[in-house]
C-alpha cells in the first residue's frame, strides 16, 4: 500500500475531499492493523468558511494544527463527546483542512466491534465520530504526520467514479457557507453517513 505524499494534500481543498474518496486510513495499534477505505469526506475552506475552526484566522491552541502545512492529522473533541478526524491541506498560510466522515471497514473489524461495542458493520465507521472510536483515535494523534509510517496513515486506493457532492451536513447555524456543496461521498456506498442534523 503506497502512502499519500504531502503534495496529494497541497492541492485545492475540495479537490483533495473529492480524491481521498477510494484512499484507505491506516491505523496501526501495536501488532494489530486497522483499515478503512475512505467513503465520505467533507471540505473546510479555512478564513472565508464560516463552518471552519480557522474562520477569519482564528488561531488557538484547538485550531494551530490547521496552520501546519498539508499532510498533517487534526484532531479535535466535540460535544463533549466526540473526536474528529481531519487532514490539514494546503500550506502554512493556508488553514484547510478535509473532515474523514466516513469509512467503509476493510482490515481489523473485530477490533473495530469491539472499541465501538458494536456489531453491525454498517454501523461502525457511518459517521467522524464513529470511526474515530472504531480506530481509536483521539487528541494523542492531532498534529500528526499521515504521510510517513506510523500509528496513522493514509494509502492510495483505486479511482472512484461514482461519486456524488452535495452540501454540509448538520450546520445549519453558519448559514450560507453550511449550503457549500464540499460533502463527497461515494454513491450507494452503505457506510455512508446518514444525513441528519448532526455531524456524528
Amino acid at each position: 500500500m503506497e502512502i499519500l505524499k504531502s503534495r496529494f494534500f497541497k492541492k485545492n481543498t475540495a479537490l483533495v475531499a473529492e480524491k481521498l474518496l477510494g484512499c484507505y486510513l491506516v491505523r496501526q495499534i501495536g501488532n494489530q492493523k486497522l483499515i478503512g477505505r475512505i467513503v465520505e469526506t467533507e471540505a473546510y475552506l479555512g478564513v472565508k468558511d464560516s463552518c471552519c475552526h480557522s474562520f477569519q484566522n482564528h488561531f488557538t491552541d484547538k485550531t494551530k494544527a490547521m496552520y501546519l502545512e498539508g499532510g498533517f492529522s487534526y484532531v479535535y473533541f466535540t460535544y463533549g463527546m466526540h473526536y474528529c478526524l481531519n487532514v490539514v491541506t494546503g500550506d502554512k498560510t493556508q488553514p484547510e483542512a478535509v473532515l474523514i466522515r466516513a469509512l467503509e471497514p476493510i482490515e481489523g473489524i473485530s477490533k473495530m466491534k469491539k472499541y465501538r461495542k458494536k456489531q453491525n458493520l454498517k454501523d461502525l465507521c457511518s459517521g467522524p465520530g464513529k470511526l474515530c472510536q472504531a480506530f481509536s483515535i483521539t487528541k494523542k494523534l492531532n498534529a500528526k504526520k499521515l504521510t510517513k509510517k506510523g500509528e496513522l496513515f493514509i494509502t492510495k486506493g483505486r479511482a472512484v467514479k461514482d461519486k456524488e457532492l452535495d452540501s454540509r451536513v448538520g450546520l445549519p447555524l453558519h448559514k450560507d457557507s453550511a449550503y457549500w456543496f464540499l460533502r463527497f461521498y461515494i454513491k450507494n456506498n452503505p457506510h455512508v453517513s446518514v444525513r441528519k442534523n448532526q455531524i456524528c
